[in-house]
């Protein structure tokens, strides 16, 4: 595995004991930091084993942009079967706060399968966001003793 990126807005964590990366915004960020960011997550996913399983937690950012919305779901999702090979599942922690904010007619209520190209859910919990990941295959990596 690859050195964990810097940034100074993203805070991204292997947890090899469960098989899922932890990605943690650490301030607001403008749009394209949050592309970048998003694409380096992409990246550091890809070094951890392939690791499909995200725990984003998106408690520190403070608005969601709907431009920011519309690359997601049809420029960046679209992308995840193909680079992880395989469905990517993410956990997205948000402030309960910020349900309010997102619950939008336009946007598919939640969980919420993106074609065959990633899973998403919604949780205020980390350990519910946790469990949802491990219910949908993240496992710990585990070493059999002969």
């Amino acid at each position: 595995m690859s050195t964990t990126p810097q940034l100074d807005y993203l805070d991204l964590h292997y947890r090899s004991d469960l098989g899922i990366v932890t990605a943690r915004w650490t301030r607001p960020m403008s749009s394209s930091e949050l592309r970048n960011g998003y694409q380096t997550l992409l990246r550091y996913a890809a070094t951890c084993s392939d690791c499909r399983y995200w725990l984003i937690d998106s408690r520190r950012r403070v608005e969601v942009d709907a431009r920011d919305v519309h690359w997601l779901t049809n420029v960046f999702y679209p992308t995840l079967r193909t680079h992880m090979h395989g469905v990517v599942f993410l956990a997205f922690l948000v402030a309960p706060y910020q349900l309010h904010d997102v619950q939008d007619d336009s946007l598919p209520s939640l969980p919420h399968n993106h074609g065959d190209n990633c899973s998403l859910n919604q949780f205020i919990n980390e350990g519910e966001a946790v469990h949802w990941l491990m219910a949908q295959g993240a496992h710990p990596v585990t070493q059999r003793v002969a």
